[in-house]
């Protein structure tokens, strides 16, 4: 399953603010932001989309841009809130945190350690 996104479409170039980047990424950045908890990542595709199509070039041109997403048997849903969906899979935190590392199943180490390096990659990336 692979979705493959270009930021504008074969033999057009993709506009570029010189100090916030391209203009797909910037509406990507701010869709991911606003939505990621709560909508699945085609639909946040869609949304870019709908900003995308917003912008327009200020010179006499009126250049706008689109961009392309190819999807290569990619028809599931993917959230990308990692909180709601670790604390499903892997349990919450709180019942880990007060064990005083006295744990001695190590498969429940590895949960807490897991859902740790999720959310510190997510703050990174959103934060």
């Amino acid at each position: 399953d692979v979705l493959i996104a270009n930021s504008t479409v074969p033999g057009f170039v993709s506009n570029r603010n010189t100090k916030h980047g391209t203009w797909f990424f910037q509406c990507l950045v701010e869709v991911f932001k606003e939505n990621a908890k709560h909508m699945d990542i085609r639909d946040m595709f869609d949304q870019i989309t709908r900003v995308l199509n917003e912008k327009e070039s200020n010179d006499s041109s009126r250049r706008k841009q689109t961009f392309e997403v190819t999807n290569r048997g990619f028809y599931k849903k993917l959230y990308f809130n990692p909180d709601e969906v670790l604390d499903e899979e892997y349990g919450n935190d709180e019942e880990y945190e007060n064990d005083d590392d006295t744990v001695s199943d190590k498969q429940e180490q590895h949960k807490k350690g897991f859902k740790k390096r999720v959310r510190e990659a997510w703050k990174a990336l959103f934060n």
